[in-house]
């Protein structure tokens, strides 16, 4: 996924320090006790607040591989609580979603339309009654193929029409997170980073059907072969989602992609948890495509994470 340049119009939010004012007794009711003072009002502490996020996985720390995976998994709905706490956020994680789903709705009208015209193009509609059960059974089996294939066909570009989106959702949480946004690629051209984005993403994919293509031949195995592939795959694509969402927030802090690694592998019980939570989000029809906004937000809040703790596990 290319990162873009942030978009302009990050709202701000300001901390309100309310303190309740004692007026001065009214000579009306001078001859009665002056109640006791009370002492200044503390700014109220928001539970959905990011600093008390960023407290429970710093909470973290140290906890047993367990309960930091179960934390993990518990962070895409962190992101959603956020997400619905902080309304600024909410047209960067719906314009794209619309976007995508005009696109799915005309994608699949188009193949629908054309599904009889392409059927009869490989096998002309027969005269035989039966033959012609059959030939609009098969028909059917067309439509339905192009409507799955339209939304599989979204599903692909989906990342490219949310990217600019993305970036920004992944800026203003870091924003509310932590104050400021770190900024240590600062000065460096719109065509490097998007080279490095791509090379990037591109070693990514690589390693990543690299790791999955074998998982291939499980399925020689009877029975077992098809589950074993299931876990696994699901375990790979788990730890890349984990890579590829924390990325953005690791890479303003001017990680190389070997730190990046290192980083992750270091808590690899974190992040496997946020993908796996993720991973089991995004396998939802139609749900997927509002998903990835809130992978997006819990994958910077696990950068951030990430960033703020040494890594342990020396790279290899």
């Amino acid at each position: 996924m290319v990162a873009l340049s942030s978009w302009p119009g990050v709202i701000e939010t300001r901390a309100v320090f309310v303190e309740r004012v004692h007026r001065p007794a009214s000579p009306l009711h001078a001859h009665a006790p002056s109640p006791p003072a009370r002492p200044a009002m503390q700014p109220a502490t928001d539970p959905l607040a990011e600093p008390t996020v960023l407290d429970d996985l710093r909470a973290l720390r140290g906890q047993s591989g367990v309960r930091r995976f179960i934390g993990g998994i518990k962070l895409p709905l962190k992101a959603m609580r956020f997400i619905a706490a902080h309304s600024m956020m909410w047209p960067w994680m719906i314009i794209p979603a619309l976007i995508n789903i005009v696109l799915f709705a005309i994608t699949a009208v188009a193949l629908v339309m054309n599904a009889p015209d392409l059927l009869g193009w490989l096998w002309a509609r027969p005269e035989a009654t039966w033959l012609q059960i059959v030939w609009y059974a098969v028909l059917g089996v067309v439509l339905l193929a192009s409507v799955v294939l339209s939304y599989v066909a979204v599903l692909m570009v989906a990342g490219v029409v949310a990217s600019p989106f993305n970036d920004q959702l992944s800026v203003i949480t870091e924003r509310e997170l932590c104050g400021r946004v770190a900024n240590a690629r600062d000065g460096e051209s719109m065509a490097t980073g998007i080279l490095r984005s791509i090379a990037i993403s591109l070693l990514t994919l690589t390693a990543y059907l690299a790791c999955i293509f074998p998982l291939l031949f499980l399925h020689l195995i009877p029975g077992l072969g098809s589950l074993l592939n299931t876990v696994l795959g699901t375990m790979i694509s788990a730890v890349f989602l984990a890579f590829e969402y924390s990325d953005a927030a690791l890479d303003r802090e001017g990680y190389s992609l070997k730190e990046k690694i290192t980083r992750v592998r270091a808590q690899l019980d974190l992040a496997g948890g946020f993908g796996l939570g993720s991973t089991l989000l995004m396998l939802i029809p139609v749900v997927n495509l509002l998903v990835m906004p809130v992978a997006v937000v819990g994958g910077t809040m696990l950068g951030i994470e990430l960033r703020e703790e040494r890594p342990t596990t020396p790279p290899t």
